[in-house]
């Protein structure tokens, strides 16, 4: 058993989190509306996300990412509805500074949509995939314990990354008004959205 993996986990879990996709536009407008606990427990969402491909990923389980690989059509194409979703609320929606509502089941609630649009993205496991293996760290059964402490490590990594994005972010929020939440949820929206579309555009011609 060796402490090293630990620090290749944390290095990966932030090089698989840190990328501005979807989840991070959507914890960075959160932490802006609903403060830096909201944006963060919606990051963890995606990182226990992560943490499932990194397992997956590190004990070689290639059936379980054959079948992910599989069905990834269809993984996208429900993943690319539910920002399409995501992203329309968000344009349609007005915050405002003095009526941030941040709450245990709201918390809740916007975590597990981080989750799903974490799990539903079936580049993240060819992602870790690719790490790992580039690493030479793609079959960790054969040392069950160092294997446990890379996937800890990526867990800790993407916590990490977490943090600091909504600790940063949150720091900017002194200097916004309520028109500066308007367009920072309307360029938000867009980009989600446009996420969305990518997802749908790229796979339902496959369909026809």
């Amino acid at each position: 058993m060796s402490p090293v993996y630990i620090i290749w986990g944390v290095l990966i879990g932030i090089i698989v989190a840190a990328p501005m996709g979807p989840v991070n536009i959507l914890c960075i407008r959160r932490t802006l509306t609903h403060g830096p606990m909201n944006g963060f427990i919606i990051g963890m969402g995606a990182a226990f996300a992560d943490t499932i491909f990194g397992a997956i990923a590190a004990f070689g389980l290639a059936g379980v990412t054959h079948l992910l690989n599989s069905y990834s059509l269809w993984v996208e194409l429900i993943g690319g509805v539910i920002l399409l979703a995501v992203g329309l609320r968000i344009w349609n929606s007005h915050p405002h500074l003095t009526d941030a509502r941040d709450d245990a089941s709201d918390r809740i609630k916007a975590s597990v949509g981080a989750f799903l649009l974490t799990i539903t993205n079936p580049m993240t496991i060819l992602g870790f995939v690719a790490i790992f293996a580039g690493l030479g760290l793609g079959n960790m059964a054969k040392t069950p314990l160092n294997g446990l402490m890379l996937v800890v490590g990526v867990l800790l990594g993407s916590a990490l990354w977490w943090f600091v994005l909504t600790e940063g972010v949150a720091h900017m929020k002194k200097k916004l008004t309520d028109d500066h939440l308007l367009w920072i949820n309307r360029a938000c929206g867009l980009v989600v959205i446009g996420f969305g579309l990518w997802a749908l555009g790229k796979n339902i011609p496959l369909l026809l």
